[in-house]
């Protein structure tokens, strides 16, 4: 009996302290996060709204959503930084294009016609029901 109650113990204690050690973790996370905001990045709140930092306080962030629009947001509700937009760079090659004579679309127009003249025939063989006149 007193084995199975420090057992329990034990196991609880554990699970404490891990669960104890990811919240900090996380804390930490978002603190580094917040104390690195600058004038001029691309932001998201916790409500999804996406803007540009335009001034940074010790407890507040101004964010401009669109020209002439500014909100004024706690710092804890920036959830992170959004990353700039991927740039095509020179090294790499453009991709390849389709050529220039084949339409888009003709084979697609072919099937559509082919299975609108199927679905005429098949209705054709097929008998429906006349509704029922009250």
């Amino acid at each position: 009996m007193q084995l199975l109650l420090l057992y329990i113990v034990v196991i609880g204690g554990v699970f404490i302290f891990m669960t104890s050690r990811g919240n900090k973790k996380r804390q930490a996370q978002a603190a580094q996060m917040q104390s690195a905001l600058v004038v001029g990045a691309e932001v998201r709140t916790i409500g999804g709204m996406v803007g540009e930092v335009v001034e940074v306080t010790d407890e507040h962030v101004l964010i401009e959503t669109t020209p002439g629009v500014r909100l004024k947001f706690v710092k804890s509700a920036v959830a992170g930084v959004v990353p700039p937009a991927a740039e095509v760079s020179e090294d790499e090659p453009e991709p390849e294009s389709e050529p220039e004579d084949h339409v888009e679309g003709d084979s697609e127009h072919e099937a559509a016609a082919t299975e609108t003249a199927q679905d005429e025939d098949s209705a054709d063989s097929v008998e429906t029901p006349e509704p029922a006149k009250r």
